[in-house]
């Protein structure tokens, strides 16, 4: 109604509201297939604030009731984040930075340290992962004394907010009108249509909101949730699953048709199986059957096609094609969709995991590694401000993000490779241990300890050259 009253008095502008507004097909509730969008205008003319709630509330949906939705975004987190990413001190004091690790996991790792009492650094961080995905982005507020995430739909333009002179507001963040640098969030309570509540929203400047979100456009300010493009997808074939499945209970039900002889007779109809003697009161035959149905032909009639079979030799290649098309925006493999390895070669598996490890690596290095920094530096400079870590050396800040790694799909034929190449120089001790997501220090100085103790203890140490197990060169 609104588009055709701006329509009267200007149709240009009415266009250009249905264009964007229909940016996105998922959105469009025609039952014809949407045409192509060729309007064109900056990421977020077409992810505005109402289309980014709609787009939210449909993927969280997905997220609530489809398994293969929450599955691939379980899946994806579970490798990206896994227990949370493991931060160390590199300052060129050792002694400090084994103390700077041990006070942040007791204050950070060991307790909360979010806002509600409930998540520590770790956890907030698979959280706030999950929300990003699902969701399209999230937010994290470093207050003083602890952490605040925010989902997306805290994030908003206040509604009915004067327009501010020096500074533009798009999807609740601020930019600078002379440098177009993001100067700030506007978070707080949202209503229905993707805005914030007036009363409700506070200004928070960016160094201390930290946006988690990894936008496909740079004219983007928000992100969109990873499952935009498999909506429509998802939906068909939930669709044709649960007709198949329909189709599967009416089957199992047993159905006879009774055909019968011109005899010019009347017959009797079923009973519907009333009386237990097996005829009625007049001594007509009676059947009784269910779950199913018996119908009764008129003289002269037959029945085909009762009793298909279903599902049918082409249902499980479809949905197999159905699930790798799905999967495709988050890079996952189809076998990674549904977690089903059988029938799958080794070299097939390996090609799958590495194809979506490269994926993972990219989410770990564009937002997991930066929030986990931020979350590292703010607990250190608290625990230096307040007294609970001593000294602060020149470099305290140095620290490395050990993100989450995988096993090997093959763990003999992985080691007996990284054995060759180590004998070739062409890889180092330190990138195998982390890519199993542990520091060669630490495992070098362990094993260390364990030589030291099977010597003390007498025991034989199968690792020493001697034994014939291990040749180590320098």
């Amino acid at each position: 109604m609104l588009d055709r009253a701006i329509g009267v008095i200007s149709p240009k502008a009415a266009y250009k509201r249905h264009a964007f507004r229909q940016a996105y097909e998922i959105l469009d509730r025609h039952r014809t297939r949407t045409k192509r969008n060729l309007a064109g205008g900056t990421g977020d003319l077409n992810l505005d604030e109402f289309s980014l709630a709609q787009l939210r509330e449909i993927a969280r949906d997905l997220s609530r009731n489809n398994p293969i939705a929450i599955g691939m975004l379980r899946t994806e987190m579970n490798a990206v984040v896994g227990s949370g990413p493991k931060v160390e001190a590199r300052s060129k004091d050792e002694k400090w930075n084994e103390e700077a690790e041990a006070a942040f996991k007791e204050n950070y790792i060991d307790k909360p340290c979010d806002l509600t009492g409930r998540f520590n650094a770790q956890q907030l961080q698979r959280t706030g992962f999950l929300s990003y995905r699902r969701d399209g982005d999230a937010a994290v507020i470093f207050n003083e004394d602890n952490l605040q995430l925010c989902e997306g739909e805290q994030i908003g333009t206040p509604w009915g907010k004067a327009r501010p002179e020096n500074f533009d507001i798009i999807n609740g963040v601020a930019y600078s009108k002379q440098t177009r640098r993001v100067i700030g969030y506007y978070i707080g309570q949202p209503n229905k249509w993707g805005y914030i509540q007036p009363d409700s929203w506070q200004n928070y400047p960016v160094a201390q909101v930290h946006h988690i979100f990894n936008p496909e456009r740079v004219s983007y300010s928000r992100g969109e949730p990873v499952l935009t493009p498999s909506i429509k997808y998802l939906d068909y074939l939930t669709g044709i699953v649960d007709a198949t499945l329909v189709a599967m209970k009416v089957n199992a039900c047993f159905s006879v048709f009774v055909a019968q002889e011109n005899t010019g007779l009347p017959t009797a109809g079923y009973t519907g199986g009333v009386e237990s003697s097996g005829q009625t009161d007049e001594g007509i035959k009676h059947e009784k059957l269910e779950p199913g149905t018996i119908m009764y032909g008129r003289p002269g009639e037959s029945a085909t096609g009762i009793g298909q079979a279903y599902p049918g030799t082409t249902f499980d290649p479809f949905v197999a094609r159905m699930l790798s098309i799905i999967g495709r925006p988050l890079c996952m493999p189809m076998m990674l969709v549904t977690l089903d390895f059988s029938g799958a070669t080794f070299m097939n598996t390996r090609i799958a995991y590495q194809k979506a490890q490269e994926h993972w690596e990219a989410e770990q290095d564009f937002v997991e590694k930066p929030l986990a920094t931020r979350i590292w530096l703010w607990g250190i400079g608290r625990l230096i401000e307040t007294k609970l870590l001593k000294g602060r050396p020149a470099d305290w800040f140095r620290h490395e993000v050990l993100c989450n790694r995988w096993p090997y799909v093959d763990p003999y034929k992985e080691a007996i490779a990284d054995e060759q190449q180590l004998k070739n120089t062409t890889i180092t001790r330190a990138i195998i241990c982390a890519r199993q997501g542990n520091d060669h220090k630490d495992i070098a100085n362990k094993l260390g300890e364990e030589k030291k103790l099977l010597k003390e203890n007498n025991l034989l140490d199968v690792t020493d050259q001697t034994a014939g197990k291990i040749q180590i060169t320098n």
